[in-house]
């Protein structure tokens, strides 16, 4: 086990403290020269897009398929919508096994075999197969960011984790814009079954760049003293465990559902992704409908939001480290943030219904995407601060996680149920608002102590 350390000289290969300062997250000065721990976010970066894009492609696909095997309407609709349950499902057992076998491990297994089932998919010749591969997909990528938050933990002191969570977070962002253009030009160039082979190699390159250059920050064969350093000094509060080397048992494990905060994060991430599906499944539809714009324009008008959303994500992971280089305690920083965008989203969410014009209406919006994304690399790096040492930081980043995507998986239902009752999209967007509220308050007001585990 790695202790924190509190160094007031100059170690090996570099300086960690500014002459005369005292130690703390503040006092840390960076290392000059190669940073490694940025190196290994680039390669989370590549897992991410290959995941979102494996995520997307099918709904890009979906046209030829219906087409080439007679698919209804109804039934594309239940094939693209099986991705989501076992996804939500498999966060609990993915947290505890990348926290049981280490982040390396599981994420390379996770890679290889949401490659190898995108690459089956350009295969399937029935409905059943789609049905079933999708399913699969749901189960493989579920250790993704379990695995990449565990990882961060280790990797980063505290002043930076949020920054460092927030990039591979936007990145999902642009996994989601890159996918439809990729996925047609090849269709275009192959045809459906090689599109889907050609995406599922490129999560295969993505596994072998993670096992090249992914170790533990203390066994890693190029890690400089003065990078290693840095990272243990600025990791205060917590110690470091070996990848893999936790060896969390399932009583354990399940021991973390008698923790309060546990059920205060599940709600909280529940209320808060209900917002972001909401997003994904009904803004095209709430442009042509409620505000009137085309087909084409609320296209493109439906990607303003992620755009905002892509550049709140990292904007939030930037003032939560700044509020901790301040002197702010890590697990305070992240629930301002969670909680401060949660609340602004709320009210961009109720103005939107008093919206005088679509003009307005797409801005507000656009600015609610901005504040919803404030929070989303806060959300996960609060599973690491939460906590006083990292043996659960998998599981209860995932099991917040699978709270979250079961509010991913109601939004849709639940604002369709509410727009054919009320007519209208107002009752829609005041649930959505006071979700985010309850959200705010689950992180703000209720969500007070570490966990002690």
């Amino acid at each position: 086990m790695i202790q924190e350390e509190t160094m007031s000289s100059v170690p090996p290969g570099g300086t960690l403290l500014a002459r005369g300062a005292a130690a703390g997250p503040a006092a840390l000065v960076r290392p000059r020269g190669r940073n490694l721990r940025w190196a290994i976010i680039g390669v989370i970066c590549l897992l991410t897009i290959a995941n979102y894009m494996d995520r997307g492609n099918l709904s890009v696909a979906a046209p030829l398929v219906m087409k080439d095997l007679g698919v209804s309407n109804t039934m594309m609709g239940v094939v693209l919508s099986a991705f989501v349950w076992p996804y939500a499902i498999m966060n609990l057992p993915a947290g505890w096994l990348v926290d049981r076998f280490g982040a390396k491990l599981l994420l390379a297994c996770a890679a290889g075999a949401w490659s190898l089932v995108s690459m089956a998919t350009g295969l399937a010749t029935s409905i059943g197969q789609f049905l079933g591969l999708r399913v699969a997909l749901g189960i493989s990528e579920a250790p993704l960011f379990p695995g990449a938050l565990k990882a961060t933990n280790a990797w980063f002191p505290d002043q930076e984790k949020a920054a460092a969570t927030s990039v591979y977070i936007a990145t999902t962002q642009v996994g989601l814009a890159v996918a439809p253009p990729i996925a047609t030009a090849l269709m275009v160039a192959f045809g459906w079954p090689a599109m889907f082979v050609i995406i599922g190699l490129f999560g295969f390159v993505a596994m072998l760049g993670w096992l090249a250059i992914y170790h533990d920050p203390a066994a890693h064969p190029r890690i400089s003293a003065a990078e290693l350093a840095y990272v243990r000094a600025g990791q205060s509060g917590r110690t470091a465990a070996p990848d893999g080397g936790a060896a969390v048992g399932l009583p354990e494990w399940s021991g973390l559902f008698r923790q309060p905060a546990i059920w205060t994060m599940i709600v909280g991430g529940f209320c808060l992704q209900y917002t972001f599906w909401f997003y994904i499944t009904w803004l095209p539809t709430y442009l042509q409908r409620a505000q009137h714009f085309t087909l084409s324009h609320a296209g493109y008008l439906s990607a303003l939001p992620f755009i905002a959303g892509a550049a709140g994500v990292l904007a939030g992971g930037r003032v939560s480290d700044a509020l901790v280089a301040r002197g702010m305690a890590p697990f305070h920083a992240r629930r301002a943030v969670v909680a401060t965008g949660a609340l602004l989203t709320a009210a961009t969410m109720i103005a939107t219904t008093l919206s005088p014009n679509a003009v307005v209406a797409v801005g507000l919006l656009t600015t609610g995407m901005f504040t919803y994304s404030l929070s989303s690399g806060c959300y996960w790096t609060l599973a690491t601060d939460v906590l006083t040492t990292p043996r659960f930081v998998a599981s209860v980043g995932s099991i917040q996680n699978f709270g979250g995507f079961l509010g991913g998986a109601c939004a849709p239902i639940g604002t369709g149920l509410l727009v054919d009752r009320f007519g209208s999209f107002t009752a829609a967007l005041l649930v959505t608002a006071a979700l985010a509220l309850v959200s705010a308050a689950m992180y703000g007001l209720l969500l007070r102590r570490r966990m002690a585990l």
